[in-house]
């Protein structure tokens, strides 16, 4: 098992590497819906993934197409309030913010844990910051796979069928984005999210191992001196 300070180093540093892939997550897609069809025998696919930040930046909403005919044009990006999305933007605000901040604090915790290498008193901060930022992470994907459906539902009036709208993730035929068509249609969590529950698992290792190290090691005791006149008296020396 490794001593104090190389227990508390390492527990830094993964809180560290916890608080940095929290605002990796951030800057990433979380959210897809893919649409795969078949007009007049060509086959067509669109992409819309959505990320995190203010409902009014453009490139909150991207788009990729394949298989496009000549002349058709896919749209690259867009933002939430300018694709009536005002809803879902709202959320996809909370969430950025709660990702933010949870991501100043866990990086605050770290260093303080990696300071507290040489003094102990910095341990109960670093955690209690590295706890706020863990459960800010989790919140952040708790918050977004509850709350999204409600938002899409509100922002897609007189949808029909199952999509988005009806459940966080899953597949349908015959829909895409509230338009009929005739394919299929998935939906669901893209990689920002999975990266804020991994960064939610680091962040938790990080504290299990610090609070594990949080004491500092007993001071050696000190030998004890021998009590003045204890001195063992030498033996006479034997008879001629």
């Amino acid at each position: 098992m490794p001593n104090v300070k190389v227990g508390r180093l390492i527990a830094a540093v993964i809180i560290l590497v916890g608080a940095v892939l929290l605002i990796a997550a951030v800057f990433m897609p979380w959210y897809a819906e893919q649409a795969s069809y078949n007009v007049s025998g060509q086959s067509i696919t669109v992409t819309r993934n959505a990320y995190l930040g203010m409902p009014s930046s453009n490139g909150t909403l991207q788009y990729a197409c394949t298989g496009l005919p000549s002349g058709v044009s896919c749209g690259t990006q867009t933002s939430y309030n300018s694709a009536d999305s005002n809803n879902t933007g709202n959320i996809a605000e909370a969430v950025y913010f709660m990702g933010i901040a949870g991501f100043v604090l866990g990086f605050i915790g770290a260093i303080l844990g990696l300071m507290s290498r040489g003094n102990s008193r910095r341990i109960i901060p670093a955690v209690a910051l590295a706890i706020v930022g863990m459960i800010l992470a989790i919140a952040a994907v708790g918050v977004f796979a509850v709350a999204l459906p409600g938002a899409i539902s509100s922002d897609t009036p007189g949808h029909t069928g199952s999509g988005p709208w009806s459940s966080f993730f899953g597949s349908t035929n015959g829909s895409t984005f509230g338009i009929p068509i005739s394919g299929s249609v998935t939906w669901g969590p893209a990689v920002g999210w999975y990266l804020a529950i991994g960064a939610f698992v680091l962040l938790l290792i990080g504290v299990v191992f610090l609070l594990r190290y949080r004491r500092d090691p007993p001071a050696p005791v000190p030998a004890a001196a021998p009590a003045p006149g204890s001195m063992p008296m030498a033996a006479p020396p034997p008879p001629p």
